[in-house]
């Protein structure tokens, strides 16, 4: 009888353990989409939110910029499609890589195909993107 209760009882936490993943992995890709959304309304509010104030951005040039240098950059966008995105979550750190095509208005129209890595950590039980590099893709 013992045995059948640690063996329900192993199972139960595998199985609250997998949901929890999943719905931080679900949690994690909605602050990714609302970051895309919040680059086609210059919307630095969200955009706020969404990065730590410490975040270390590398850019497509190799160059880091900061918080404040990439709500500068957001003007001259029109938006971001995201696609092929993977989300890994340990603990309470999470990995997204996807493709993302940026598309603005800066001396002329530009389009910019980006392979992507982001890096979250869960502060007061909010998804902040705390690292994240670029890197261009030919289109």
């Amino acid at each position: 009888m013992k045995k059948h209760f640690l063996i329900i009882i192993l199972t139960s936490v595998f199985y609250i353990n997998s949901f929890s993943q999943n719905d931080d992995k679900a949690n994690v890709l909605a602050v990714e989409r609302s970051m895309a959304a919040a680059y086609g309304k210059h919307d630095v509010v969200t955009l706020n939110n969404v990065y730590a104030d410490d975040v270390s951005i590398i850019a497509t040039s190799g160059n880091m910029i900061n918080k404040q240098q990439l709500f500068k950059m957001v003007q001259t966008s029109n938006g971001v499609t995201l696609s092929d995105m993977s989300v890994k979550v340990g603990g309470n750190v999470a990995v997204v890589t996807g493709i993302s095509v940026i598309t603005g208005v800066d001396n002329g129209p530009y389009s910019n195909k980006l392979r992507f890595t982001d890096v979250f950590e869960r502060v007061n039980n909010q998804w902040k993107i705390t690292s994240s590099q670029q890197t261009s893709v030919a289109q």
